[in-house]
């Protein structure tokens, strides 16, 4: 201000840029009551300041009687220079300097006012870049952080340079100590002789778009993207590695699937059930009216029962698979679980036995009423027996052995079905996981992975649960618990 009092006396120094539709004191001197950083001024209060501004041309306002700007009045200036800070055709506010003397400035006064204005015009100009580059990084570092699947931005060597709050609760490692290291040290499952084949590396290679599904240890399913980041021949920004988690995606798939199998057999079935049921009632029937007349002595009353009792059994098979494959109406309703037992039983009891396994039932006749839908349960029957089926090795030439029962568990307050087996067992390494989606020790072509996955969640929905207990080399055995019918509604209210 010294400076300027040597060629100007000047009384009043502002600068003022727009804030919505007002113009607001960015910088006062001196400050006062009248004039301080902050203050905003309408339309209305500053009419000679808005036309400055709105005509980005230099004005001298003077006092006057009839003046109709208020705030220039109120700062008790006889004369100011209204500069419109102004640079690339865009007006960022006004820079005013006043004199509360009779002053009149020559045009070299005048150039020198307007030559500071755009100065200050080029740092405001500055200041707005930086505000909207501050505001665009905030925006893209909540969207990068809010997004819920896994990203991590690594270099070319592969080491991690950036990561999202999904990263680091994938990993359960925080950011200081996940920031530099190698991508395959925090976030890659491969064994160390695959790494020289990482897709990241070819993703870098070729700077295309690569895609790949890998399985955790834990079961899940992660479909993984490399997007590679360089721009025009940048090299150093390397991969966008983008994961998201799809195991429900594919077990939804799969349990369509299986759905539409299963809509399939139904309508196989019926038209089974139509052409069999006819030639099976002749057959019955005519062996009935032979046996009628065939003394009991006789050689050929036996072969007669025996085909009544196999064309009765094969009505039973098609009617049980029948009644399994129509399972679109998922309704509870009260339901013995001996019954669930013996129509799963019906379905895969001969399927099991031509393989001489032994089926042992123990179903207790006091067991409570539960609340279910018997197709759902006997789905889940039907799993856990093929299961034990499965468990004996086929160079074993000991007693092959499969037992269900049902019964009351006291303590639980739960009935319950046990399927056991004297088969192989199940290794301790994989008993935790035979639960999860897409879990399978049976190898790619014999199963899924998806059978006790979904028999507990049926179960689950039930109000239940499974338990398992095994011993490698002396068989496996699997406990569905579920609750009796009373204690149903409370149990469902802890089941999302």
């Amino acid at each position: 201000m010294s400076v300027y009092k040597t060629f100007f006396y000047l009384k009043r120094i502002a600068i003022l840029t727009l804030k919505g539709q007002k113009l607001q004191v960015s910088y006062c001197y001196p400050a006062d009551d009248v004039c301080y950083k902050g203050i905003e001024i309408s339309a209305g209060e500053g009419e000679d300041l808005w036309k400055a501004f709105a005509n980005s041309k230099q004005v001298t306002w003077k006092r006057e009687a009839d003046t109709e700007d208020s705030f220039l009045s109120c700062q008790g200036l006889d004369v100011a220079v209204i500069n419109p800070l102004v640079t690339q055709n865009k007006t960022y506010g006004l820079f005013v300097v006043g004199s509360d003397r009779p002053t009149s400035y020559n045009p070299m006064d005048m150039t020198f006012f307007q030559q500071l204005a755009n100065q200050i015009a080029i740092y405001c100009q500055d200041g707005a870049l930086f505000a909207e580059v501050n505001r665009a990084k905030s925006e893209w570092e909540a969207t990068f952080k809010a997004v819920r699947d896994i990203i991590v931005v690594i270099d070319p060597d592969l080491r991690i340079l950036r990561v999202n709050q999904a990263a680091l609760e994938f990993c359960g490692l925080p950011d200081p100590e996940v920031l530099g290291r190698k991508y395959c040290d925090v976030f890659c499952t491969a064994n160390e002789p695959q790494c020289a084949k990482c897709i990241l590396y070819k993703a870098l290679k070729t700077g295309n778009t690569i895609n790949t599904q890998i399985r955790l240890e834990d079961g899940r399913v992660m479909e993984m993207y490399g997007y590679p980041a360089s721009q025009g021949g940048n090299e150093e920004l390397g991969v966008v590695v983008y994961m998201k988690n799809i195991t429900e995606r594919l077990k939804m798939q799969v349990q369509l699937l299986q759905t539409a199998r299963l809509a399939a057999l139904g309508e196989m079935a019926a038209g089974v059930a139509h052409e069999l049921n006819t030639p099976l009632a002749v057959i019955i029937g005519d062996a009935q009216l032979l046996n009628r007349t065939t003394p009991k002595d006789d050689q050929r009353y036996k072969l007669l029962e025996d085909i009544i009792n196999c064309g009765l059994r094969c009505k039973r098979i098609v009617r049980g698979l029948l009644t399994f494959s129509r399972q679109e109406q998922y309704v509870f309703q009260p339901l013995c679980l001996n019954e669930v037992v013996k129509e799963a039983l019906k379905l895969v009891s001969y399927y099991i036995e031509t393989e001489n396994i032994n089926i042992e039932q123990k179903l207790d006749e006091q067991l409570p009423v539960i609340e279910g839908n018997s197709q759902q349960l006997e789905q889940v029957v039907v799993n856990l027996l093929l299961n034990a089926r499965q468990s004996f090795d086929e160079e074993n030439d000991s007693e092959r052995r499969i037992q269900i029962r049902t019964g009351f568990d006291q303590k639980r307050n739960q009935a319950f079905i046990k399927v056991s087996d004297n088969g192989q067992g199940i290794p301790q390494k994989i008993l935790t996981k035979i639960f999860d989606p897409f879990f399978t020790s049976k190898g790619i072509s014999k199963g899924t992975g998806l059978g006790l996955s979904v028999s507990l969640g049926i179960v689950q929905k039930h109000g239940g649960t499974i338990a398992v207990e095994s011993e490698p080399g002396k068989g496996a055995t699997f406990t569905v618990y579920l609750p009796p019918a009373h204690d149903f509604d409370d149990a469902q209210d802890g089941i999302e």
